[in-house]
């Protein structure tokens, strides 16, 4: 796939879609756009609310952290901040892929100030956009960053993997 050349990290059919995690997403977050409240069945034109790809695109996001920070703890990202511009709307069904691409990386009092570019294609269609922000602090605080790891684990969404980005990074060498 040539769209897959200009991306740093490429994930192939990354995610898929589902009517249900849409209607759940837009319940949790009262997207009045969504009709989530009335049936089973979404109007095939619902649009998707971009922010729901938030969770799946910082995990992509963090395969290109865990090559910019070896031993990067996710558990000590102090804030974490997403920009999201629709290309085209997305729909119950598409299967996307994700490319990520590190564009910036600045390191001020012992912490990275990190830019990634992430964007999301419904085929080869390129259909949102994202920056994600990322601050992560490498000051020693005096917290068991093990027992952070594990907590981090337990409390973190439901497939969106460990806390730390070695895992990302060891898991998408060979993606490409």
């Amino acid at each position: 796939m040539v769209v897959a050349d200009e991306w740093e990290l490429w994930f192939p059919d990354a995610y898929e879609i589902g009517a249900e995690t849409v209607r759940s997403f837009a319940r949790a977050t009262r997207s009045w756009d969504v009709p989530y409240a009335v049936s089973r069945r979404l109007p095939a034109d619902v649009a998707v609310p971009p922010t729901m790809l938030g969770a799946p695109m910082l995990q992509a996001a963090s395969a290109v952290v865990g090559k910019a920070i070896p031993g990067c703890n996710l558990s000590a990202i102090m804030h974490a901040g997403q920009t999201f511009r629709y290309l085209r709307p997305l729909h119950v069904g598409d299967v996307l892929s994700l490319g990520v691409r590190l564009t910036s990386h600045t390191v001020k009092a012992e912490t990275d100030l990190i830019v990634v570019e992430c964007m999301a294609y419904a085929g080869e269609e390129p259909s949102l956009d994202a920056e994600i922000f990322i601050v992560h602090s490498q000051r020693e605080t005096g917290i068991d960053l093990e027992a952070a790891d594990r907590l981090a684990d337990e409390v973190m969404m439901t497939g969106t993997g460990p806390s730390n980005s070695d895992a990302y990074a060891a898991n998408v060498a060979g993606s490409r």
